[in-house]
């Protein structure tokens, strides 16, 4: 066991420092902490061995970055621990594996064509990427959001780019910095054009980022929101949702909430309550009990609500897990949740095989929405999303090209722990701001409500597990930029096979003009 652990030590290693060096952990082994991986990479000949290590590095990565996995399953499924290390075995095991298949893609290509060393190297981050954006995981985390946690500049860049080209960006400056290692010699940094091209990759994106920050998107419109955050606890809810005790009491809470909220800050356009915080269910023509006290409410104080709520088209339809725009007793605008969370919304294959929803009664069975979907609110035009829809950058810029001015994700990280998923969530979702120039206001059930701003700046942030509010000034446009990005966040799986493809055709016809 000792000598097998000895031959995998750098898949580990790399691991490691991959798992340390994500949110909410300060990036300190970013740019280098794949070069482990790629040594052995280069090192070994053995097929098996190749996806071993690659296996390895996921593996260990998602031990150390998504160890809550095993936490939301007891708490979400209300199952033992022994279960939830078994979940998060499995997920060790399969959340990542488009590593392997990187590494395996490479190391083929390379043999096949027999690519110089120079292209190999070029194409190696083009297929990891390309890999990342083709492979079907829960949670897409890369390379490209530490960026912003670190608040480099390079993070501007991602109006441009999104932050899949900084993830690209930080690829080759691991690459760059494993071609210097192995062609190392004393001293030599200061000669290897390895070393160089990492300096000035990594500076040079630094250095066009400040630029970027220099020119903010300018703004013509202010809505004045208050964020809602009512630290509802998980069995509160649960007894809530199965239409038992608490529904009045969580009511009561956002009430008093946002009561207190308007009497301090009159002339408050929109409110926001999290993800499935009002907790009776909507029908389309039919007021319950308690959404006629918000009825009630938004005609007193003269306000919009927007909050998160399960609804029903007829009472033999599926629930949705939805939004709702209202004021007084009209529903003005809605949307239902597009992008449902595996195992926690829908089960996998239950359409298929209804035996597998009886077995797996804990399960949830939603309806899937339409989305995406921009909320014509009378003062902005609001890009809804629910929970993770905001790690999906496809799904943000879908809603810049319907004309959101806005983004407004609730969600509620009760489920999750804390702090590594609630930050790592958090500022996955803020990026979206980043990359479509449009703010993003966040509103979630115990922590972290905040706004970001289309330069990166994120407004208060509230503090964790407690009952609170915010009220936020949000800077807007009335006729934002259509940016860079939203033309070629549809496309960057392409162009990444286009790229390799290119690299290689050029190396064979550079051997053969030698030739």
């Amino acid at each position: 066991m000792r000598s097998w652990l000895k031959s995998y030590s750098l898949p580990i290693l790399s691991g490691i420092l991959i798992g340390t060096s994500y949110i909410p952990f300060p990036p300190w082994s970013l740019f280098f902490c794949l070069i482990p991986l790629l040594i052995f990479w280069s090192r070994e000949t053995s097929w098996k061995k190749i996806l071993i290590g690659g296996w390895l590095t996921q593996f260990i990565l998602n031990a150390i970055g998504f160890h809550w996995i095993a936490y939301t399953t007891v708490t979400f499924g209300r199952l033992p621990w022994a279960v939830g290390l078994l979940v998060l075995l499995l997920f060790c095991s399969l959340a990542h594996l488009y590593y392997p298949i990187a590494g395996f893609i490479w190391h083929y290509l390379t043999k096949k064509f027999n690519l110089s060393r120079p292209t190999s190297l070029l194409v190696f981050p083009l297929i990891f990427v390309f890999c990342e954006r083709i492979y079907p995981y829960l949670f897409y985390w890369h390379f490209g959001y530490p960026w912003l946690w670190a608040r480099l500049p390079g993070y501007h860049l991602a109006s441009w780019i999104g932050f899949v080209g900084l993830d690209l960006i930080t690829i080759y400056i691991n690459i760059l910095l494993f071609a210097y290692w192995q062609g190392r010699e004393p001293n030599s940094w200061r000669k290897s054009p390895a070393f160089i091209g990492a300096f000035v990759l990594f500076i040079g994106t630094n250095l066009l980022g400040f630029i970027q920050s220099q020119f903010p998107t300018q703004t013509d419109q202010k809505l004045k929101v208050v964020a809602v955050q009512g630290n509802i606890g998980n069995l509160e809810k649960a007894y809530a949702e199965h239409g038992n005790r608490y529904v009045e009491s969580i009511v009561n809470t956002y009430i008093d909430l946002t009561e207190k909220a308007l009497l301090e800050n009159p002339g408050t356009d929109l409110v926001i309550w999290p993800e499935t915080a009002f907790p009776e269910m909507i029908y389309p023509n039919r007021l319950g009990r308690e959404r006629q006290r918000l009825a009630q409410l938004t005609e007193k104080y003269d306000f919009h609500l927007l909050t998160g709520a399960y609804q029903r088209k007829s009472i033999t339809y599926k629930a949705f897990n939805g939004i709702v725009l209202m004021k007084g007793d009209k529903n003005l605008g809605s949307y239902q949740k597009t992008h449902l969370l595996a195992y926690g919304e829908y089960l996998p294959f239950g359409e298929t095989f209804p035996q597998l929803k009886k077995m797996l009664p804990m399960v949830s069975d939603f309806g899937r929405g339409d989305g995406p979907v921009v909320i014509d609110y009378e003062k902005a035009k609001i890009g809804a999303q629910i929970c993770y829809e905001g790690l999906f950058d496809e799904f943000s810029t879908e809603q810049q090209r319907n004309g959101a001015q806005i983004y407004v994700n609730i969600t509620n990280d009760s489920w999750f722990g804390w702090p590594f998923e609630p930050y790592q969530h958090m500022f996955m979702t803020l990026a979206r701001a980043v990359e479509n120039q449009r703010p993003m206001v966040r509103v979630t059930n115990t922590g972290v409500t905040t706004v970001a701003l289309p330069t990166g700046k994120t407004l208060e942030m509230s503090p964790h597990a407690v009952p609170w509010y915010g009220v936020y000034e949000v800077p807007f446009a009335a006729t934002p930029p259509s940016t860079f990005y939203v033309r070629l966040a549809m496309n960057w799986t392409w162009i990444l096979f286009f790229l390799v493809g290119l690299a290689i055709s050029g190396d064979r016809l550079a051997r053969t003009e030698k030739h």
